[in-house]
């Protein structure tokens, strides 16, 4: 009987065992383990940089198909996705290229549509696709983007830089100083002052509400036909008396024009109208002096504008209602209020048992005034005083025709904290109507800083003779 030997068994069994991993690394390596029998699904994308055929298709991480083939198409890369048989993908799925970290393989990630859409048939395509960023070009717009950087900031080494640079900037420095506790010196000088110049507006608002209220009794008056006027307007009789008087009149210039009675002799007789153009011209030098009066006072010219602010950081709103007085093309006044939802600081030093406390109170009922003096330089202004009842400075700069102002403001400077300082923007939209954006207190070590917009209202006192005069008064 033929036997075989235990040496002869093992080395059999080994063998058998070879032929079967070959074949199972074959099956898993070549075609994907459990995937033989998937459908095909396509997808277009701009760039593939980094995916790889064999590459995992997910859907919240769980692996539902592999990468088939990449081909080029028309530009474009053209990716085939064998997907395992009992997934469906919905007709309005989003594929997109991520990766497994920073530096990790990519591989391709379906985010989920909806049923009602219905879904992909087999070689079907996905439709809705979200593009990956090119690495390679935002990098090289961080390089250009580190250039620029680094050459700001040699410039602004070669200005700042060196004794003389911190110098200048110190100078700069105490000058701010200075010139913001000269303005806090005048304003409390002069504090009583502008407390009589605000009793004066408001009385002056006072009477201008009666007196609107005085031309509405009057407007209704002649409208009921009451008094000359309204029966002028209402009485066709006092037409018929209008019409017979302008017709008299007219007999009366006919008979001017032909040189009866004393008028028309004196029109039509050469010899008075000579005696008449003489002395004419005597009048007419006594009025060049009035008339050049007269230009100078059409050259002083006021506005009155409202400015509104929304600050986010504090969801509340900003007011800002100014008179600003401009003699000269060049020079002007501001006069104004500010209604702010901080309201008004005061500061004041508490000794108790020897030890002096600094106190900050804030009044949110009351309001804060501005008095500014300006000068114009071509598309520059330079502005000083009061700004928010505190001293400060102010610089515009005016661009395509006084349309775009761009202004820096620098005030309340304390030496507990930091000065206010503020950057913002107005665009005119239409002749009376600006928009404005900016920054408020951006510098503000308490918290108070803001991003802002707005609008702005603005008339001229021509414009407010207009709305006066042509705005109808309600029965």
């Amino acid at each position: 009987m033929f036997s075989i030997s235990s040496e002869a068994k093992v080395g059999l069994f080994v063998f058998v065992a070879l032929i079967l991993l070959a074949y199972m690394s074959f099956r898993v390596g070549e075609y994907g383990f459990g995937l033989k029998k998937g459908y095909f699904v396509n997808v277009v994308f701009d760039n593939v940089t980094g995916l790889d055929k064999d590459a995992s298709v997910t859907i919240a991480g769980v692996e539902i198909g592999k990468v088939e083939r990449i081909s080029l198409t028309d530009g474009k890369a053209s990716v085939t996705l064998r997907i395992t048989p009992d997934v469906k993908l919905e007709k309005d799925v989003r594929a997109s290229i991520k990766s497994h970290g920073i530096l990790g393989d990519k591989f391709v990630e379906i985010e989920p549509g909806t049923k009602e859409s219905g879904y992909i048939e087999v070689d079907g395509q996905i439709k809705r696709v979200e593009q990956q960023a090119d690495i390679d070009k935002l990098l090289r717009e961080l390089g250009t983007i580190a250039n620029d950087v680094m050459a700001v900031t040699a410039s602004l080494k070669k200005v700042v830089g060196g004794d003389e640079g911190v110098a200048n900037l110190r100078a700069i420095i105490q000058n701010t100083r200075e010139l913001s506790e000269n303005l806090n010196t005048v304003v409390k000088q002069n504090d009583e002052k502008f407390s009589i110049m605000v009793s004066s507006l408001k009385n002056a608002a006072t009477e201008m509400e009666k007196t609107f209220a005085a031309l509405s009794d009057i407007t209704s008056k002649i409208n009921r036909g009451e008094g000359t006027v309204g029966r002028l307007v209402k009485d066709e009789a006092v037409f018929e008396k209008l019409d017979r008087t302008v017709a008299s009149l007219e007999e009366i210039s006919d008979k001017i024009n032909e040189g009866r009675g004393t008028i028309g002799r004196l029109i039509n007789d050469e010899e008075t109208v000579e005696n008449l153009n003489a002395s004419l011209k005597t009048i007419d030098k006594s009025m060049e002096g009035i008339n050049r009066y007269i230009s100078k006072a059409e050259q002083f010219r006021t506005f009155l504008s409202y400015r509104g602010e929304y600050l986010f950081d504090n969801s509340d709103a900003k007011s800002y209602l100014n008179l600003k007085i401009q003699p000269k093309e060049d020079k002007f006044y501001i006069l104004g209020i500010v209604a702010d939802p901080r309201g008004s600081r005061t500061t004041y030093d508490r000794t108790t048992n020897g030890t002096t406390t600094h106190t900050e109170e804030w009044d949110r009922d009351q309001l804060l005034f501005n008095a500014e003096i300006g000068k114009r330089y071509k598309d520059i202004v330079l502005r000083g005083g009061l700004l928010e009842s505190t001293g400060g400075v102010g610089i515009d700069y005016y661009a395509f025709d006084d349309k775009l102002r761009l202004t820096f403001e620098a005030f309340d400077f304390d030496t507990d904290r930091d000065p206010h300082l503020k950057i913002y923007a107005d665009y005119r939209l239409f002749k009376h109507l600006y928009l404005t954006a900016g920054w408020d207190d951006f510098v503000s070590d308490e918290g108070n800083e803001s991003p802002f917009v707005g609008f702005s209202i603005k008339f001229e006192d021509e414009d407010l003779k207009y709305l006066l005069t042509s705005t109808p008064i309600p029965k």
